[in-house]
């Protein structure tokens, strides 16, 4: 149905411009996910949901419940739905958090819309990583005894729930039961099961860490390592210096006295004091260490948390001395700052993000039809340097420093103006996410399509309403 002119004037001009992309991106992946059966009700048009999550993204509206309320006050929403039918806040969690393979196939049809824009440069990729939050408690990380002792309490419920019903159908009989409702010992039992679903998936995950975690760093050979480092250079350096003085004092003897002052001696050098100073701290570390080691445990205890047992405890962002639950986003970009990648890492740290993420992105560029083979990737220190697979093509720039050539700092020196800013503008006013589990992945990859949708529209300068 046409929209009236005067009411038009009403809602933003931006979403008759996402209306407009979102006919040209590819949404089979939601309309396969539908029932054929005839069972429900109406489904949504996903367009329309999509426009509705696009628009509430780029006004950090990510919350369901502001996402629904805004389907209900804003009027730009209100023109676009055309009826007093809008979705809820259940119905938009399950489209963002329910189809993983329809998002990523807007996802891949965007890139491959940009592309044909003239958008596109994969000459040069940035990544870089930044912690989110879970929707989860950091009070309920909890080791893998304690995990057990709440799903024994639960299962316990479980049976004195059963017990319940039972005595009840055996007083009053199957029929007066039923006739007089027991939707409350019902939902009760649903949501004691659901309890008890993620009690176990968290025990497991916390046996799986125990038993195939990193193994926990030994202190003591740590700093031993740095005192025979530091014993080693303190030698060299003292018998550099003594060759100088050396040197000196022959040439003084022959008559060739060398400008300058002379050096001085190995137990005078600043340098060497230093040098003594850094043994000495590493000597007492390497005491401590073996004193801590005495009584220490065999190493940290695995703990999983009940609420989101995939998070795990990280450094914040903002203030580097909180830690958070949460995950590790790692995204990578292009020039012209669209995204063409971004995964939440299981990892703690950015190590193992860089080919997860490249992967990822060869395959969208493959999907997307883009055929420009990629040229360089740039990534800061704390990703390990890696070995790229023949499938993933390019050169990894990866914590540039003034050894290499000039011609690779000045290229690494576009990094962060690549990716800082696409952090920025993603998580300006919300560094949460708002689904758990799994799911959580889906999100990030609806966060990223509205990114790329409203960075679309600003560099093509769309101007005109309409669809």
């Amino acid at each position: 149905m046409p929209v009236p002119e005067q009411v038009r004037g009403w809602a933003d001009p931006q979403i008759f411009r996402l209306l407009g992309l979102a006919q040209r991106v590819d949404v089979s992946g939601f309309e396969r996910d539908y029932r054929s059966d005839g069972v429900g009700g109406l489904p949504y048009d996903p367009r329309l949901m999509l426009v509705t999550v696009w628009w509430c993204y780029q006004r950090q509206w990510r919350s369901p419940q502001e996402m629904a309320r805004a389907c209900r006050e804003q009027a730009s929403l209100r023109v676009v739905w055309q009826r007093e039918r809008v979705p809820s806040a259940a119905c938009l969690r399950r489209f963002v958090q329910g189809h993983r393979g329809g998002w990523q196939t807007v996802a891949d049809s965007l890139v491959g819309v940009c592309d044909r824009a003239g958008l596109v440069d994969v000459s040069v990729t940035a990544t870089d990583s930044t912690p989110v939050k879970a929707p989860a408690a950091l009070s309920k990380m909890l080791t893998a005894p304690r995990i057990t002792t709440r799903i024994d309490d639960v299962r316990q419920e479980l049976q004195a729930l059963h017990a319940r019903r039972q005595a009840m159908v055996d007083e009053a009989g199957a029929d007066v039961f039923l006739e007089q409702g027991c939707g409350d010992l019902i939902r009760a039992e649903q949501l004691l099961l659901v309890r008890l679903a993620r009690l176990e998936k968290a025990e497991a995950a916390a046996r799986l860490r125990g038993e195939s975690g990193p193994a926990p760093v030994d202190p003591v050979a740590l700093w031993q390592a740095r005192v025979d480092r530091h014993a080693t250079e303190l030698a060299d350096m003292i018998r550099c210096q003594q060759q100088r003085c050396d040197a000196y004092q022959e040439k003084v003897a022959a008559g060739r006295k060398p400008r300058g002052p002379a050096p001085r001696l190995p137990e005078d050098d600043a340098r060497i004091h230093q040098k003594r100073r850094s043994l000495q701290t590493a000597r007492r570390r390497v005491a401590r260490a073996q004193d801590s080691a005495r009584t220490a445990r065999d190493g940290p205890v695995p703990r999983a948390n009940i609420t989101d047992p995939n998070a795990r405890i990280l450094k914040g962002k903002l203030n580097t001395s909180a830690w958070i639950l949460g995950w590790l986003l790692t995204i990578t970009v292009i020039s012209g700052q669209f995204i063409i990648a971004g995964l939440l890492s299981p990892h703690g740290n950015d190590a193992h993000g860089l080919l997860p993420n490249l992967t990822a992105a060869t395959v969208t560029c493959r999907n997307a039809g883009i055929t420009p083979a990629f040229g360089h990737h740039l990534a800061d220190g704390g990703f390990a340097a890696i070995d790229l697979p023949e499938a993933i093509t390019g050169t990894p720039l990866i914590g540039v420093t003034t050894e290499h050539p000039a011609t690779d700092q000045d290229l690494y020196a576009r990094r962060s103006p690549m990716v800082e800013p696409v952090f920025a503008h993603l998580l300006r006013t919300d560094r949460r996410l708002h689904t758990r589990g799994h799911a959580a992945q889906t999100e990030t990859i609806a966060m990223i399509t509205a990114y790329n949708a409203g960075k679309y529209l600003r560099q093509t300068r769309t101007t005109r309403h309409g669809t």
